[in-house]
């Protein structure tokens, strides 16, 4: 009878332990809840009520720690309100899809090889590196655990095919992950556009709207407009131009990549807020928190 005591008495003991650091430490729950419960659902339907957006160029770069073309990052990023990831895929010498932008694995990863002349075991055994040459434990994703990472969360992946991949290969990938609803597949050329219209009518596309020539060319490609997010380059237009999109429901996005991003950070982000006032929607950057931060400012 006392050891039946004393075993309900230190159980009890365990059980007001275990409230007591449940209680303590409610932090890392809170923190993800804040994040998730202010994320929104994006709209690639042009509305003037939309929110505006940033697309981290090579799904994060410049950030300590945080290697481009991560799992990690991506995860870094959206806890702290990025919703849109640009990435790289590239095939091994297996024709196993990876995240990699350069040809070569040297720049951002413990690799010396071109990517095409490894296959994908021996690229898992590689780490990633970040942009100030700092070795993580980061390894290189496949195109499918980073599809699998984005889904049941309100993001977009902006799919960058690199050069000698098959369409075929990208849009089997994403329908097997289930995320047809959640890629936009960037082209560069109205023909790049109508082939991947053609194998996967249902997903959004990227499409080159950097002048009026290009602009027609893509009105009269036959691809519905509701399936563009118009892409108008690296260099500024005319309010006039992309309210000519808009008009079409189009979404515009827009690089301020390499020189406009390091003029913006030199003038306090007020570059960003001018074009905002222009009618860009989405900011494809290198300084995604920097321009995430400047345009959801009151």
């Amino acid at each position: 009878m006392i050891i039946n005591y004393f075993n309900k008495f230190y159980f009890g003991i365990f059980i007001l332990s275990l409230l007591a650091i449940s209680a303590c430490n409610p932090k890392s729950t809170q923190s993800e809840t804040i994040t998730h419960s202010t994320a929104q659902n994006i709209s690639f339907n042009y509305s003037a009520k939309n929110k505006n957006y940033v697309s981290a160029h090579r799904g994060g770069s410049g950030i300590k720690g945080y290697p481009e073309n991560s799992v990690e990052t991506f995860e870094y990023l959206y806890q702290k309100g990025i919703q849109i990831f640009e990435i790289d895929v590239a095939e091994t010498k297996d024709q196993q899809l990876i995240l990699m932008h350069d040809n070569s694995l040297q720049r951002t990863s413990t690799g010396r090889q071109d990517v095409n002349q490894v296959d994908l075991k021996t690229i898992k055994e590689y780490f990633l590196v970040d942009d100030f040459g700092q070795q993580t434990s980061f390894s290189i994703p496949t195109f499918a655990e980073a599809l699998n990472w984005g889904k049941q969360k309100p993001i977009y992946f902006m799919v960058d095919i690199k050069k000698g991949v098959d369409y075929k290969d990208i849009v089997s990938t994403i329908k097997q992950a289930n995320m047809k609803n959640q890629v936009v597949l960037v082209t560069y050329t109205v023909g790049q556009a109508k082939k991947l219209h053609q194998l996967a009518p249902e997903m959004l596309l990227s499409v080159s709207m950097r002048n009026e020539r290009e602009l027609n060319e893509m009105l009269n490609s036959g691809i519905p407009t509701d399936k563009m997010v118009a892409f108008t380059g690296t260099r500024r237009n005319d309010k006039s131009f992309l309210d000519k999109i808009h008009a079409k429901n189009i979404v515009v996005i827009f690089g301020t990549l390499g020189n406009l991003d390091k003029s913006s950070a030199a003038k306090n982000g007020q570059l960003y807020r001018d074009l905002e006032n222009d009618g860009v929607d989405i900011f494809a950057t290198d300084r995604a928190l920097d321009v995430h931060q400047t345009i959801n400012k009151n």
